[in-house]
């Protein structure tokens, strides 16, 4: 990332600028499956979904970090150091993991290091992969389709476009308490999968009534903080079942899941409104939401413990 961002900055053709996008997104790729891969590392139990959740915020009140700092910086030294500034956060970055994180101990023993192939990963952990995917592939699919298309729906809607841009970043950042507050009820309540499947449920519910023509902004706020809540419980179903040798493969396939449905599913939202308006494109997203809902569901059936075995799920 460090690199790609220096390399930006750098760039004296639209070609090499791209090359160098290509490189930091590589880098983030990569950074984003060792970073859920190092929490689940570290933390056990309920303990790794509050962990998750700062996980998670730490996306969007970085963007809001650099939406504060790299506008005033470019408009004092020049662009180039604004675009460069990504470099120099990717580096502080850098410095601090070197400089803070150390490997768990389990044991008083350092934990037997992981493959990086697939061989490591069993036919077990590959059906529980293949499930156990869907739940954070469908609900950021949802996130991504309402976070593309609502902004459009409620300008046509005839709120004026920084109405609707000012609603949808009010909705966003509700999002970033309700995952936040998500960690803390989840590792508190001791049925956090029923939890995930309400939050989800009153979600749908919210975007369903904004499309249907009512007010929308007690809908963007309610939906926003209670939609947030099981973000951390889906992003930690792999460490669920990965054993510590298997979870560097194991998340990379997690992660490709992810971003391949995510590159296809919200293209498929911006045909759907293209085609049939803003109100289809809502829909699609609470059917990608309940879709969320019921593979949870079905992951936590294939999961069941056998009799006389300790359970490590989260519904109880």
């Amino acid at each position: 990332m460090a690199i790609g961002g220096a390399g930006l900055a750098l760039a004296d053709s639209f070609v090499a600028a791209n090359a160098a996008r290509f490189v930091s997104g590589i880098g983030a790729v990569i950074l984003n499956v060792l970073m859920t891969k190092m929490v689940t590392d570290l933390f056990d139990g309920r303990e790794r979904l509050l962990a998750m959740s700062v996980l998670i915020n730490a996306w969007p009140i970085g963007i809001g970090i650099a939406l504060l700092v790299i506008g005033p910086l470019a408009e004092v030294a020049g662009w180039l150091w604004g675009v460069a500034s990504s470099a120099a956060f990717a580096l502080f970055g850098l410095a601090l993991v070197a400089a803070v994180y150390r490997a768990p101990v389990a044991g008083g023993s350092v934990p037997a290091p992981g493959g990086i192939g697939l061989g490591v990963v069993t036919c077990r952990e590959w059906h529980l992969l293949m499930i156990g995917s869907l739940p954070w592939l469908l609900y950021n699919a949802a996130f991504q389709i309402v976070l593309s298309f609502m902004p459009s729906f409620l300008a046509e809607s005839g709120l004026g476009i920084v109405r609707a841009g000012s609603l949808m970043a009010l909705n966003a950042m509700m999002f970033v308490v309700g995952v936040q507050a998500g960690g803390f009820l989840l590792k508190r309540t001791a049925h956090a999968d029923r939890l995930c499947h309400a939050m989800i449920v009153v979600w749908c519910a919210t975007l369903l009534l904004i499309a249907a023509g009512s007010a929308p902004l007690p809908w963007l706020i309610i939906g926003g903080v209670l939609g947030g809540i099981p973000a951390a419980a889906l992003v930690s179903l792999p460490g669920e079942f990965l054993r510590p040798e298997s979870r560097s493969a194991g998340m990379g396939i997690f992660y490709t899941i992810y971003y391949a449905g995510c590159a296809v599913l919200p293209t498929l939202g911006g045909a759907l409104y293209d085609a049939s308006g803003g109100k289809a494109a809502l829909w699609m997203a609470t059917g990608l939401a309940l879709g969320a809902a019921l593979t949870l569901a079905l992951f936590r059936h294939s999961t069941k413990p056998a009799a006389g075995s300790e359970a490590h799920g989260l519904i109880r």
